[in-house]
């Protein structure tokens, strides 16, 4: 009886550190900024149109400009070619 006592509370110990453990885990991968998130955010603040809204100018033209120069398929894109068939062994 007095084994099985010990036991307990080195399990909650164990599983007291398991979670802080997975949960600085998951606050790591929060703080990480993917490099295509940064080019897009650079991207962004380098047009025309972000320098006009952040200097006052809040016309429906200049949002369009804005929104139209967000397409994520257009930032920072780079096609690669593959090999139609490659080395397979």
């Amino acid at each position: 009886m007095r084994a099985a006592s010990n036991v307990i509370p080195a399990v909650k110990t164990v599983v007291r550190i398991a979670i802080v453990v997975a949960t600085l885990g998951g606050l790591t991968a929060c703080a990480s900024i993917p490099k295509r998130a940064w080019a897009n955010g650079e991207a962004m603040t380098s047009s025309r149109a972000y320098r006009e809204v952040m200097s006052g100018n809040t016309s429906f033209q200049v949002h369009r400009k804005l929104q139209s120069s967000l397409d994520p398929r257009q930032l920072n894109y780079r096609e690669v070619q593959y090999p139609a068939f490659g080395r397979w062994w």
